[in-house]
C-alpha cells in the first residue's frame, strides 16, 4: 500500500538530497519512509481515530533521506564511467580503421538494393 504525501513535502529539496540515487535506491527510501510513517502513526494519539491514515510528511521524508546513501559510491561511478569511456574509444578506433572506399562501396550496394526493392513495388 502506498501512503499519501503531505502537501508540505518539498520535492526539490528531496531531489537534491537524493542526487546519484538509483531507482532501486529511491524505492528503498520510500519504503523506509512509509514504514516510519506507520510507526509514527501507531505511536500517536491519532491511533484511536479509525479514519486517520498515516501520511508521509516533509520532516519524516527529509529525516529518512538524510540517513540514506546511494548504493553505488562516487568512486565506483567514476570507475564504471572510465570503463565505458574506454569502450567508446575502442569502438571509435575500430570505426576509424575501416577504409572509406569500403564504406562507400557498401553504401552504393545498399542504395542499389533499396532502389531495386522499391522498383519491385
Amino acid at each position: 500500500m502506498q501512503l499519501p504525501l503531505a502537501n508540505d513535502v518539498d520535492m526539490e529539496t528531496i531531489a537534491a538530497m537524493t542526487e546519484g540515487f538509483s531507482g532501486a535506491d529511491l524505492q528503498a527510501l520510500l519504503s523506509d519512509t512509509q514504514l516510519a510513517a506507520v510507526h509514527e502513526h501507531l505511536s500517536s494519539a491519532d491511533m484511536g481515530d479509525p479514519g486517520k491514515m498515516p501520511v508521509i510528511t516533509d520532516d519524516l521524508l527529509k529525516t529518512t533521506t538524510s540517513k540514506a546513501r546511494p548504493s553505488i559510491s562516487e568512486a565506483e561511478k567514476q570507475r564504471l564511467f572510465g570503463i565505458y569511456s574506454q569502450f567508446l574509444d575502442s569502438k571509435r578506433s575500430v570505426a576509424s580503421q575501416v577504409p572509406l572506399s569500403l564504406l562507400e562501396s557498401h553504401l552504393v550496394h545498399f542504395s542499389f538494393s533499396v532502389l531495386s526493392i522499391e522498383a519491385q513495388y
